[in-house]
């Protein structure tokens, strides 16, 4: 008698919801309750979908989770945790620690939206991570302005290549802007990440910061305003190394009415780091770095809406002086432009 497998090693989809049980099956009929237990029975290649609602998440201290997932797929099999309905699952962490840590490799998170008092929203601690379209808004940062930081998004495992796109970061740390250097909204803490297509506002901090030993950044099509600086590339601290941070493409970013910087360089920093086609204005300083510098544009960028606080539209109109001259970029061809 032959048997046959090959249905044992169909992807699985997992169902989370708000009305769930750990208990059950993880089914679209009998879901689980917590993102915890599907991460638990996950395999590569299986889909989690975690249905609209309210999940709310206890992260007493600054280095404890609210949610913690360490299943890992492959190359060819990620782990994809979904929200089934854009921004329609809505975690929210009490206490002063992190939201959601995902330490496993090749994992997705995509669709949620993440708020509450604790100090980071995603910890990206383990490899080849892809955070899209998340909505991570008003950490308060409970614990207050301490070494251990904060941030909306933070790639702080030892190896990197993480994809960070088209999220909006809004109101992190904001009651501390200007009087906090260690809450940001994107912290690169290691290498060859991308960072791309992000809207990023009301920043304690930076919007977008690299340290600790970050290198070969790809930061591009971001936008960034009202925070302390907008872009901060370099190293410091632990993990940073003799050549500094080097290699990075930061191209095509709007980053307009900051506090201080607009785009600047500090820490450790290296060689071959190029500043190409970004428009910086209104800041105190628009512009600070000792590496390549080309086509920066000094000009209102023309947002369809702009509003401080974040809540505007900051697409931008027909007429801003950005359009049609943005560098043409890809991760296939970043090495050979560089």
């Amino acid at each position: 008698m032959y048997s046959i497998l090959s249905s044992c090693n169909a992807a699985t989809i997992l169902h989370v919801s708000e009305n769930g049980a750990d208990s059950n099956l993880g089914t679209k009929f009998s879901p689980f309750l917590t993102i915890g237990k599907a991460d638990s029975v996950a395999l590569p290649g299986d889909r989690i979908e975690v249905g609209a609602g309210t999940y709310q998440v206890s992260a007493p201290l600054s280095n404890s989770s609210g949610i913690r997932t360490k299943a890992s797929g492959t190359a060819s099999k990620r782990i994809k945790f979904l929200s089934s309905t854009k921004d329609r699952a809505k975690i929210i962490v009490s206490g002063s620690g992190i939201a959601w840590n995902s330490s496993g490799d090749y994992v997705d998170i995509k669709g949620f939206d993440i708020s509450g008092s604790g100090r980071l929203g995603i910890l990206a601690s383990g490899k080849e991570l892809r955070l899209a379209n998340n909505f991570v808004h008003d950490l308060t940062i409970s614990g207050g302005c301490t070494g251990a930081g904060g941030a909306a998004i933070d790639t702080n495992g030892p190896l990197g290549n993480v994809v960070i796109e088209n999220n909006v970061i809004r109101n992190i740390g904001k009651s501390m802007i200007c009087n906090c250097s260690t809450v940001q909204g994107i912290y690169i803490a290691n290498s060859n990440n991308f960072v791309r297509n992000n809207i990023v506002s009301g920043v304690a901090a930076v919007g977008i910061q690299q340290w600790h030993g970050a290198t070969a950044s790809t930061i591009i099509n971001n936008t960034v305003f009202q925070c302390k600086i907008g872009i901060l590339i370099g190293q410091g601290d632990s993990g940073r190394t003799e050549k500094g941070s080097s290699d990075n493409y930061v191209g095509n970013n709007v980053v307009y009415d900051n506090m201080t910087y607009g785009i600047v360089e500090g820490g450790l920093v290296g060689r071959n780091n190029h500043y190409v086609n970004n428009l910086s204005y209104r800041n105190e300083m628009n512009i600070r770095v000792k590496g390549l510098v080309k086509g920066t544009i000094s000009a209102d960028p023309e947002f369809i809406n702009y509003e401080k606080n974040g809540l505007g539209d900051y697409r931008l109109r027909a007429t801003s002086p950005t359009v049609d001259i943005g560098a043409s970029i890809t991760n296939i061809d970043l090495k050979e432009k560089l």
